[in-house]
């Protein structure tokens, strides 16, 4: 797909946000990795999850205010099913809410989420014993043009290839694609929530940019 092709796109549907991490996955395909950021000696979060397992309620509505939308959108991208997405999200609070006592921060918080998401995620499609659903329900789409709009169509079905391209990727590519672009967590968060190592990643990130840039290449 030529770079020029997705600009196209996007300022067309500038409203999907999907389409604007999908802008970004396209132009970081050849770019160096970033300097992973500083780590932070205050972990704001931490504080909170260690506030809530001292008892404090608004500490753990803070907190699942906070990550609710990430972690659906998280299994969403990966499951192609809200409900099931929903399952998992309220799963990983659960047992956020398990093991807060024991907590030791060593790592980011957002490394100790979603290691427990991602986990989550496995056992399902172990499970299941399935693919990820590879179609997605119009529905699902309320941030897209007025319905019965020639966007409202274009976008969604560019929204459905995407989603059927998701769906081919490996799990583990799928996983990484969605951490550094949809979530946005630096490549070290990445990296430890992955169990890989700096290099191994910076290699893998390239290889899932590539094969989704060829899944997606009908458009072009």
């Amino acid at each position: 797909m030529s770079l020029g092709f997705v600009f196209a796109v996007t300022s067309v549907f500038a409203l999907s946000p999907v389409l604007a991490w999908l802008l970004r996955i396209f132009c970081a395909a050849d770019a160096p990795a970033p300097a992973p950021a500083p780590e932070s000696p205050a972990d704001e979060d931490a504080g909170l999850l260690a506030r809530g397992a001292a008892g404090d309620q608004r500490a753990w509505q803070e907190l699942f205010d906070k990550w609710k939308k990430p972690l659906l959108a998280f299994f969403y991208r990966s499951l192609g099913s809200m409900a099931e997405a929903e399952d998992l999200t309220l799963e990983v609070f659960v047992r956020l809410h398990r093991s807060a006592a024991t907590y030791e921060p060593r790592a980011a918080f957002a490394t100790f989420l979603f290691h427990i998401a991602r986990n989550l995620l496995l056992n399902e499609l172990r499970r299941r014993r399935r693919k990820p659903a590879q179609s997605v329900p119009p529905e699902a789409f309320d941030y897209l043009a007025a319905p019965g709009s020639d966007d409202d169509r274009r976008a969604g079905e560019l929204e459905e290839l995407f989603q059927n391209a998701l769906a081919q990727l490996p799990e583990a590519q799928r996983s990484l694609l969605l951490l550094v672009h949809q979530q946005d967590l630096d490549h070290r968060t990445v990296a430890a929530t992955l169990g890989l190592t700096a290099n191994a990643l910076g290699v893998q990130l390239h290889r899932a940019r590539q094969q989704l840039k060829a899944l997606m290449r009908p458009l072009s």
